[in-house]
């Protein structure tokens, strides 16, 4: 008879302090060919690396192709410019009112709470979002429920980010 195993798996916070963020750690962890470390390494400083233990024990060793590794592994084709393509392709910076608030739609705003992520995967429309110019510290989020008092038609608000279930639910 087959033993039944239970693994516990660790709380998110954990795996958060133990994401993967070395192109290198990743290439040895996946078996990866060495020839495209470099170009990771140089598209990593464009967006970090970040993927959690969980996500990588999901991939294939040795397989280039994995298309979960091709979601998360930095390559050189970043630094390809194409036409029509920006780096705010929803256009945010336009409706971004106060800092911690996107204003597009009439009766919806997002609160960009974090931009932390779990994983950073490379496809991210935000990967050059400026959450630092949009840090609404304390003070900010005063003027974030005056700017929605303001708004009455305001029926929605949506917690984004980066993934806004990684602050504490304090914050949240």
């Amino acid at each position: 008879m087959a033993k039944i195993v239970h693994r516990i798996a660790p709380s998110w916070q954990k795996s958060l302090q133990k994401l993967i963020t070395n192109p290198k750690d990743l290439f040895e962890r996946l078996n990866l060919d060495p020839a495209y470390l470099p170009a990771a390494e140089r598209a990593a400083k464009l967006f970090p690396l970040r993927v959690s233990e969980h996500y990588l024990q999901q991939m294939t060793i040795g397989q280039m192709n994995d298309p979960l590794l091709k979601q998360i592994l930095p390559l050189e084709v970043e630094f390809i410019e194409k036409k029509g393509f920006c780096s705010d392709p929803l256009g945010e910076s336009k409706t971004n009112p106060i800092p911690g608030l996107l204003h597009k739609y009439q009766s919806r705003v997002l609160l960009t709470v974090t931009q932390a992520c779990a994983v950073h995967c490379r496809y991210c429309f935000r990967r050059e979002f400026p959450y630092a110019e949009n840090n609404p510290g304390r003070k900010g989020w005063n003027d974030i429920i005056q700017y929605l008092k303001n708004s009455p038609e305001v029926n929605e608000v949506i917690y984004s980010g980066g993934d806004p279930l990684t602050a504490s639910d304090d914050y949240l």
